[in-house]
């Protein structure tokens, strides 16, 4: 694997930091009062834009020259602007088939399911990006799979009323799956595997295709990737809440339940939205999701300080396949590839070597200190004249 950047090191220690700790400030957040999380999505993607903005204005030299930016790209690059459409709407499906996927089916298989969300991204990296993965590679893709889903393990048999809620948190945001109360729903498990594993396609699809767009030959910044991806997930999301109409926010308003915590939480959390596109820019989302692995075994960790939840056998090996994983991954052995081209530069080195060798044995074999004794000349006798 290729040796990272101090940017990426610093990118993936701070993903971790801040995963770890979001669990923690979400879970004191929505036991103080009772708020909407669709808005607490949508005021997430609102904050993210001006806080974009303003290292982007940075970055341009000032608000006059990046409003100058801002028009010669969207009128050069059009179609690029449409296309950070695409990993936006993806993810509005990955939430809602999460939502599907957890009232048809049971927590463990649910969680096992998108677990698969870490080899479709490793597939969707080869595909999109060219990445070349060997075995070893994939095998560490494997125990992570593992490792996650025994650290999660703990958290199934957790008493029925902390489990539905536990269920309903949508990973990576501040959205919770409401389940209208008293509402009888039929499980349909096939439906819910297909739910799961289409929220796996579209969170890897999304995330490798911003990395794309993030990675292109254009190099375009990073801030202005961010406007434009919370400009769309803002829009997507306002749209998703006028169209549910919920009765609670006309009756008590929109920034009902709000307080000091929720604002917190939603601030860590655009803080983590922005940190996940410096990791994808530095680094990669394979590596994110090892990241994004270590910051659950954190968050599971920081959650023991402040709740009755106590580390269990399957935390312990999930924690072990974890660490392996990501020795294995970081030391794997190399690819197909990249073992022919060691080979061949390696019998170049030993062609090099065999010649230099039979040049300094010819050498020493002619060199004046050689034991051969030197060809003795008689000179010839000039004819005399009678």
């Amino acid at each position: 694997m290729e040796a990272l950047s101090w940017k990426a090191w610093l990118a993936l220690s701070l993903f971790v930091i801040q995963n770890g700790c979001a669990g923690v400030i979400l879970h004191s957040s929505q036991h103080s009062t009772g708020y909407s999380s669709q808005v607490a999505v949508l005021m997430q993607e609102l904050l993210k834009l001006p806080i974009c903005a303003i290292l982007y204005m940075a970055e341009c030299g000032g608000p006059i020259a990046m409003a100058r930016s801002l028009y010669v790209d969207a009128t050069t690059r059009s179609s690029e602007w449409v296309m950070m459409s695409i990993p936006a709407l993806l993810y509005t499906v990955q939430n809602n088939c999460l939502y599907l996927g957890f009232l048809h089916l049971e927590a463990a298989v649910g969680q096992v399911t998108y677990q698969s969300k870490i080899f479709f991204t490793a597939l969707c990296s080869v595909w999109m990006l060219g990445k070349k993965l060997g075995c070893a590679q994939w095998l560490a893709l494997l125990l992570l799979a593992a490792g996650v889903v025994c650290v999660q393990a703990a958290d199934w048999f957790t008493p029925p009323k902390r489990t539905k809620k536990l269920l309903g948190r949508v990973k990576g945001s501040t959205a919770d799956l409401p389940v209208a109360a008293g509402a009888k729903i039929t499980q349909v498990p096939t439906f819910g595997l297909l739910a799961f594993f289409t929220a796996a396609m579209c969170t890897s699809f999304a995330s490798v295709y911003f990395e794309k767009m993030l990675k292109s030959s254009s190099q375009p910044s990073l801030w202005l990737r961010n406007i434009q991806l919370a400009a769309y997930s803002s829009v997507i999301a306002f749209v998703a809440l006028e169209l549910q109409a919920d009765p609670i926010i006309e009756r008590d308003g929109f920034l009902h339940g709000f307080n000091y915590a929720t604002w917190l939480s939603i601030a860590w959390q655009a803080l983590g939205g922005i940190l996940v596109a410096v990791t994808i820019k530095y680094a990669d989302n394979i590596l994110r999701g090892f990241a994004q692995a270590l910051a659950i075994i954190v968050a599971s960790l920081g959650s023991s300080l402040f709740s009755t939840w106590k580390v269990t056998p399957s935390f312990v090996a999930g924690v072990v396949l974890v660490i392996c994983a990501v020795f294995l991954y970081g030391d794997a052995c190399p690819t197909h590839e990249e073992c022919a081209s060691r080979m061949t530069a390696a019998r170049r080195g030993w062609k090099g070597e065999d010649d230099l060798k039979s040049s300094e044995r010819l050498m020493s074999d002619i060199s004046p200190e050689s034991d051969m004794e030197p060809i003795k000349t008689t000179p010839k006798e000039s004819p005399q004249v009678a």
